[in-house]
């Protein structure tokens, strides 16, 4: 197993994650614009959401890309924002997903001492977050669209 930074040529297989988890309601087709978003901000070095300062992107790899996770970084909020963060749907209940949750945050506690973790996500897994740490602060009903409740959950540490 190996974490690697992104790589501009990963951006097929990440979409293909992307669609690897439609069926299971983690994600929506919808989702994908955003991606394409984020994916071509990290292709010319700029922040994908503002003012955001710093932004990252690891791949976990055995063989072939399996999963992506990323964090984007609120100098000011001394917030780092995890997102996209995703497992091949062959490849769910093997513990990557822990994994890369882990590795990003070691790496906030490494590059941004102090600094919270936040994330969004749904009601179809913010339990899986909870039992990584996460506390859940808020709930928006439909607020990822349509019957997508958005759960915004933080860790400090």
């Amino acid at each position: 197993m190996l974490i690697r930074n992104y790589l501009p040529s990963d951006d097929l297989k990440v979409r293909e994650l992307l669609l690897s988890n439609i069926s299971n309601g983690y994600f929506v087709l919808e989702d994908m614009n955003m991606l394409s978003n984020w994916l071509a901000a990290q292709n010319k070095g700029i922040p994908a959401y503002p003012p955001s300062v710093a932004d990252y992107f690891f791949v976990l790899e055995t063989n072939k890309i399996i999963g992506s996770a990323g964090f984007y970084v609120l100098e000011e909020e001394k917030r780092a924002h995890f997102t996209w963060g995703m497992v091949d749907g062959a490849f769910h209940k093997m513990g990557y997903g822990k994994i890369l949750f882990q590795y990003r945050v070691d790496k906030v506690k490494e590059l941004y001492p102090g600094f919270k973790v936040t994330l969004g996500t749904s009601q179809y897994t913010y339990k899986y977050f909870e039992k990584l740490g996460m506390k859940v602060e808020s709930i928006t009903p439909n607020g990822f669209g349509n019957n997508f409740d958005k759960y915004y959950m933080s860790l400090e540490f």
